[in-house]
């Protein structure tokens, strides 16, 4: 039980982390739909009790998010004042870097927490559908980026490839 949980966390951290670190996420990269998650909780046969947990979890974790998301645009906001400054600050500018950075890291381990939070709220049976969903939204993930980068091995868009 223990290495599963380990092993969900990592992949969770590793496919969510480049998602959850973009300012403006592209569509695919979007949190499911809510028609998606409707016909997926009723895939998984969750009880009215589940549903409403999960809800009341949901709610408080997308509060949270704002609060940190608006953490990170205030940020970025003083950073770029901060490079627009006549003389600017490099060790000022780099203290506002990790700042952004920290905050990135509490958005995705806000979102990790809350998917162990849902996690535990399952059965045994609906938590391996749980993962099995996880590990297809994860691989998706991975090859959507891995295609995006591929883009980028000729050079800049326009300029001919390395032939």
């Amino acid at each position: 039980m223990r290495t599963s949980m380990a092993l969900l966390l990592t992949l969770i951290m590793a496919g969510g982390a480049t998602a959850l670190s973009q300012p403006d996420p592209a569509p695919q990269h979007a949190p499911l739909p809510q028609r998606g998650r409707r016909e997926f909780t009723e895939k998984m046969g969750l009880n009215e009790k589940q549903k409403t947990d999960i809800a009341g979890l949901r709610t408080e974790m997308e509060k949270s998010m704002v609060a940190i998301q608006a953490k990170i645009k205030i940020a970025r906001i003083d950073m770029r004042n901060m490079v627009a400054a006549a003389s600017p600050d490099k060790a000022s500018i780099e203290g506002k870097m990790k700042e952004v950075n920290d905050l990135q890291f509490q958005a995705k381990k806000l979102t990790v927490d809350h998917l162990f939070a849902v996690y535990a709220l399952l059965t045994p049976e609906q938590q391996k559908m749980f993962k099995d969903q996880m590990m297809k939204r994860l691989s998706g993930g991975m090859r959507r980026m891995g295609h995006r980068r591929q883009g980028f091995r000729g050079g800049m868009p326009g300029e001919p490839g390395p032939d």
